[in-house]
């Protein structure tokens, strides 16, 4: 049963050497603002980018209440050398579908090193074989191009364009809708292993 993940503790994940994926917390709140605050950063999110520390921290609050309210889960990637904050990454659960809306952000000095790659699949991982989900979404704009080659390098399929799907800002956006089932994933998992297989064996 999906509900079962909120009646034990926050599950922290160990995603490499350098970084971590735990709990989300109000001393976040500084770090989450200087790169969430930056315009590259905000340029695709259809969400309000907080102009001040209050309003960062209000955002923290709200995706820690999401595990503790049973809506959703909501983890911070942080280095393990200091625990700061470099990004997130969490999912909207619809617990009676058994499916949940992935979203996520990094801090732009960290892009292009992999982290949101290795993220994404350890949060799938983790509510595919734990928390009982059997589909995961992930929408964005057609412009946001590293995105989109992030879901597709991981087994995502290309589900199709929702037109007016998200307000923000007075209007209407159209989005791309992207999925992947719990079986479809599995399949990419066993096809990562045999990649690897094969190369430590060449």
């Amino acid at each position: 049963m999906i509900t079962a993940i909120y009646n034990y503790a926050f599950p922290v994940l160990d995603l490499d050497d350098e970084y971590i994926l735990r709990e989300q917390e109000i001393s976040d709140t500084e770090a989450f603002f200087e790169y969430y605050s930056d315009p590259e950063v905000a340029q695709y999110i259809l969400a309000k980018t907080p102009t001040s520390l209050k309003d960062a921290q209000s955002e923290v609050e709200y995706c820690r209440k999401l595990f503790k309210y049973r809506h959703g889960i909501y983890w911070t990637i942080a280095r393990k050398s200091d625990n700061r904050m470099v990004g997130a990454i969490g999912l909207y659960i619809n617990n009676h579908h058994h499916r949940g809306e992935i979203s996520y952000d990094l801090h732009k000095q960290f892009w292009r090193k992999g982290i949101m790659s290795k993220a994404i699949a350890k949060v799938m991982e983790y509510m595919f074989k734990y928390a009982g989900l059997h589909r995961v979404e992930a929408i964005t704009v057609k412009e946001n191009t590293a995105s989109i080659n992030i879901l597709k390098k991981l087994g995502f399929s290309f589900e199709g364009s929702l037109s007016n799907y998200r307000y923000f800002n007075n209007k209407p956006h159209d989005v791309e809708m992207f999925a992947i089932t719990k079986k479809s994933f599995n399949d990419w998992m066993k096809s990562q292993e045999t990649i690897e297989t094969a190369l430590t064996t060449e």
